[in-house]
């Protein structure tokens, strides 16, 4: 009788989900089942149908009659025959199609075992095929351990993971919320891995995870966050220390994330460490191939310009924007005709990358002058480049060279000899005369440059994105990098942080494009100092720490140290902030603006001899060294004057107040001294609340704010670094208030902020006006639920005289489909029926016809979907339709650039509408924009609300309004009837601003 024939394996299937091979068969049918995705797929179906039928027995089981008798089990004697499953019977799906490629590595075993479905299972492992499908690593211990990465390269899915269901219903018996998050994450269902990551008890390992899920959905700064977090308490962590350097690799920060992968590769995991080395050797043999033929690039270019030597043409292909730029150079060296003719070769590399034949066209230009008389102010302009030229003989060599034939020598020996901004209209008319937008581009960037320097930050804006749209059109990459350089710089000085993004990002992507290294450092530093301005430390720290790794420059390590200082002066850690800064070297000058800032804060939280002497002193070098522009000045009279009144409040106080006077004179269009005037009134206040003069205090909010002194019912707050103060005038006028120097976090409790004295002598007022310092303005929660407060946003607009209102309500939003929104149920319109009411819904409801109609409004009501997306506005912003071309968000920018001639009351029933952005000079948010557009009252929660219960409480509120209450009034009445039947409801987070 002959041996049976061996058994095809795709028959094995239902046989290996069973339990019926031996353990020799189940290994072989494993290795088979790694590679064959028909086999994967028949199994997960088989699975999913246990998990479904294991479900439903025990729904049974739950319904049967308990007196029922159970079944008597008999004895197994052996094990029954396998049963006979015909080929015909699988699934001959071809899987290449429908899966991705990460489906390489499959989910293949589940070991169960029972035990207390309240305690995890350590037995609940799974069994991994030979390579992983995602770069991150996981912390939960059932899918921890290393696997090679390794997917196909069509990239049709996100990577996935076939997880049976019956896993995920065994983890969820267990309460195993963390495994159940993995289990979903692997399967690529990151909303659902998620949910159960935010349930999951709290632990270093939950939150690794749940940076991995944050990594999923591109959200690389919220990762950063919680990786951070994790590696402070537990520097060690593996999965963090992996995972962080994942973060920082798709941040563009590459010699961190290669510095980070040492860290992993010094735990040394089997496996891990391996893997870890390799991409720390990839990445920087990367950065040093870039940083090597950016440094080729410089020095073929100077060998060019000065010997002659040809500039290798695979030097100029990698580094074109470099390679341009010494080609000029070498043109304006060129002792010859027959020199100028030897860069033809270089030239045409040039055109062939950029297009036309411009670059060819100037050489051939140049070459054809008269050499006789060029070859003199040829030399003069290498003496400027070899550092020997006399800078006395600048003004007669301009006026030889404008106007003639050689006058395009003047483009760089006006730059290099120090002759800009003095002659910036001669540059600008030999660059236009060349006619060559490589040039004319820089005119443009010179002529930017001196309008920042002069403090025309708005005239310098115009014209650069002007310029960067002609850029673009160019395609001069570098000159289109430098560009959005400069534009970052201007909106991170003006506080604009989503546009300085924008544009330095932009601007970063041309650098690498073009491997300009030192400008990729210079935006580097632009990133940092952004990330600083909105307090967000870990980016702050990271693109700082990238900067410090590739540029050992002293001015940028020097700012690199300051930034970070600062960063510690801001989370009240000042013996860190003080170490940071005795790392930073010494320069031209022995600090900058920001150091001096950091030494100010730290002679009063951690006083050393010498430390207000140094801040005059540097203070004054900055200033001798021509290193500030209008606006610095006017903040470094600030740092002085918050170094010196600490010891000498009389000159504190003179100095301070002067800052404010130059402030008001630079005036909103420099924002560097509106900080100053902001920062000059804070110390102010604080002064006078560390001596008990309240009166002083409420004058001072009341004087920045640019309203008279008050009398009564009112309340100013301001927490600063350690220090909170409160002062207020009760109902008849009484002062009182209180200030400590306790906190040492920079959190705090809106809630505990104010006094119970003080909230006690307030509780009479009818109505209390809150100003508040720009951490705590728009929190909800700072008085008691039965006090009528709002916070003062200035000015107050009055009610126009109208004969007949003309309301705006927004309602029922077609929001875009790819933000995947619920659709907010229907709202009924408050106010009954009126003919001049404007409604806006569905597609209509886009922002710009929302903008158009609000100029006219007396009254607005915004029910909509509300999202912070720190992409698109630093505040919170409210989701309309898409216009045509997909632009959905109205923000709190768009809002502040109309007039609202019927000063309304605006109601925003949108999530987190009074959002505030985490700025220290200003309070900014939609609110505060609506108010400072025209509104006279807005009405707004920082959180999410519900949407069935925010239509009838907002309409009732408005309905009080219309009675004839004002906006405090109604919502306090409001808000109190709500929380006599509820008293935990969201209704007490709605605030008013006024």
């Amino acid at each position: 009788m002959s041996a049976p024939e061996p058994m095809d394996p795709h028959d094995l299937v239902h046989a290996f989900a069973d339990g019926e091979l031996s353990q020799e068969e189940a290994e072989q049918f494993r290795e088979h089942l790694a590679t064959c995705e028909a086999c994967q797929e028949e199994l997960d179906d088989i699975l999913q149908l246990q998990a479904l039928g294991n479900r439903l027995g025990v729904e049974e089981a739950r319904e049967a009659p308990r007196d029922v008798a159970a079944p008597v089990q008999q004895p197994v004697a052996s094990a029954p025959p396998r049963a006979f499953r015909p080929a015909w019977s699988r699934r001959k799906w071809v899987a290449a199609a429908a899966l991705s490629g990460s489906l390489a590595a499959i989910l293949v075993l589940v070991a169960v075992r029972s035990g207390p479905s309240n305690v995890r299972d350590d037995s609940t492992l799974l069994a991994l095929a030979p390579t992983r499908s995602m770069e991150a690593r996981l912390s939960w211990s059932g899918a921890s351990a290393h696997r090679p990465y390794g997917v196909l390269r069509s990239g049709d899915e996100r990577p996935r993971e076939l997880v049976p269901l019956q896993v995920l219903a065994k983890l969820e018996a267990q309460g195993d919320l963390q495994g159940l998050a993995v289990g979903h994450l692997l399967r690529g269902e990151r909303e659902q891995a998620a949910d159960y990551l935010q349930r999951a008890p709290a632990s270093p390992d939950v939150d690794s995870d749940k940076a991995v899920v944050a990594m999923t959905k591109g959200e690389l700064e919220s990762a950063l966050v919680l990786l951070d977090g994790v590696l402070e308490k537990h520097p060690r962590h593996p999965q963090a220390l992996w995972n962080r350097a994942l973060v920082l690799r798709e941040l563009g920060l590459d010699a961190l994330a290669a510095e980070a992968f040492d860290t992993v590769v010094s735990l040394g995991e089997p496996g891990w460490a391996e893997e870890a080395r390799e991409r720390a050797l990839v990445l920087r043999r990367q950065l040093e191939g870039r940083r090597g033929a950016w440094d080729s690039a410089q020095q073929a270019g100077r060998a060019l310009a000065l010997q002659g030597t040809a500039f290798p043409e695979d030097v100029a292909r990698a580094v074109p924007g470099t390679a341009r730029n010494w080609l000029n150079i070498a043109l304006w060296t060129a002792p010859s005709a027959e020199r100028v003719r030897e860069l033809l070769p270089l030239a045409r590399v040039l055109d062939a990358r950029y297009g036309g034949d411009t670059v060819v066209a100037s050489v051939e230009r140049v070459a054809g002058l008269d050499f006789a008389r060029r070859a003199p102010f040829a030399a003069r302009f290498r003496e400027v480049l070899e550092g020997t030229f006399d800078s006395a003989s600048l003004e007669p060599l301009v006026k030889e060279l404008s106007g003639s034939r050689d006058q395009d020598i003047l483009l760089g020996v006006l730059p290099l000899a120090g002759g800009l901004p003095a002659h910036i209209d001669v540059y600008e008319q030999v660059a236009r005369a060349l006619g060559d937008s490589w040039l004319t581009l820089n005119a443009e960037r010179e002529r930017a440059l001196a309008e920042y320097g002069k403090g025309d930050l708005a005239g310098a804006e115009a014209r650069l994105l002007r310029a960067v749209a002609a850029c673009e059109v160019a395609k001069a990459d570098y000159r289109c990098g430098q560009l959005e350089h400069l534009l970052a710089h201007i909106y991170k000085d003006e506080h604009r942080l989503v546009e300085a993004r924008e544009h330095a990002l932009a601007g970063l992507g041309w650098a690498r494009q073009t491997q300009e290294w030192t400008l990729q450092a210079d935006l580097l530093l632009v990133l940092g100092d952004m990330a600083r301005f909105r307090n967000a430390f870990a980016l702050t720290r990271a693109y700082l720490g990238e900067q410090a790794l590739r540029d050992r420059g002293c001015a940028a390590d020097r700012h690199v140290h300051e930034s970070l200082a600062s960063l510690h002066v801001f989370a009240l850690r000042p013996q860190a902030a003080r170490e940071e800064l005795e790392k930073a070297p010494v320069c031209d000058v022995p600090f900058f603006l920001n150091g001096a800032f950091v030494l100010a804060d730290l002679a009063r939280l951690d006083p050393k001899p010498g430390d207000v002497e140094k801040v005059r002193e540097g203070l004054a070098k900055l200033d001798a060294a021509g290193w500030l522009r209008p606006g610095e000045k006017v903040m470094a009279t600030h740092i002085q004057g918050r170094a010196v009144i600490g010891s000498d409040r009389a000159e504190g106080q003179r100095l301070l107040g002067q800052a404010i006077v130059s402030g008001e004179l630079l005036g909103a269009a420099d924002p560097v001294a509106a900080k100053a005037r902001a920062y000059s009134y804070s110390s102010l206040i604080l002064d006078a609340g560390s001596t008990g003069d309240w009166a002083r205090a409420l004058s001072l909010f009341a004087q920045e704010a640019r309203v008279p002194a008050p009398e009564r019912c009112s309340l100013g707050v301001e927490v600063h670094d350690e220090r909170t103060l409160t002062a207020a005038r009760g109902p008849t006028g009484e002062l009182l208030g209180h200030q400590d120097a306790s906190r040492r976090s920079p959190d705090f409790d809106v809630a505990s902020l104010v006094p119970a004295s003080v909230i006690a002598a307030l509780k009479p007022c009818e109505h209390v006006s809150v100003f508040a310092r720009y951490p705590v303005h728009g929190q909800a929660g700072l008085l008691p639920p039965d006090i009528a407060w709002s916070y003062h946003t200035g000015t107050q607009a009055q009610a126009p005289k109208v004969s007949a209102p003309r309301p705006l309500v927004v309602y029922d939003v077609d929001a875009p489909a790819s933000l995947n929104l619920p659709r907010l149920r229907s709202w009924e319109l408050s106010g009954g029926p009126s003919p001049r009411r404007v409604e806006l819904t569905g597609a209509a409801a886009t922002p710009s016809r929302l903008l158009a109609e609000l100029a006219q409004a007396t009254e607005v009501e915004i029910h909509a979907h509300g999202l912070v997306n720190l992409g698109v506005s630093d505040a919170s912003l409210l989701v309309m339709a898409p216009e045509a071309g997909g632009r959905y968000a109205l923000t709190a920018g768009q809002v502040r650039q109309q007039k609202l001639r019927g000063a309304p009351v605006v109601l925003l029933g949108a999530c987190q509408a009074a959002r505030t952005a985490p700025y220290l000079h200003a309070p900014w948010s939609l609110p505060v924009a609506f108010a400072e557009a025209g509104a006279r009252a807005v009405i707004a929660s920082p959180i999410d609300i519900p949407d069935a219960e925010a239509g009838p409480f907002f309409a009732r509120v408005m309905e009080r309004i219309r009675a004839g209450s004002t906006a405090s009034l109604a919502l306090r009445d409001e808000r109190l009837r709500v929380l006599s039947t509820q008293p935990d409801s969201w209704v007490k987070t709605v605030v008013v601003f006024e």
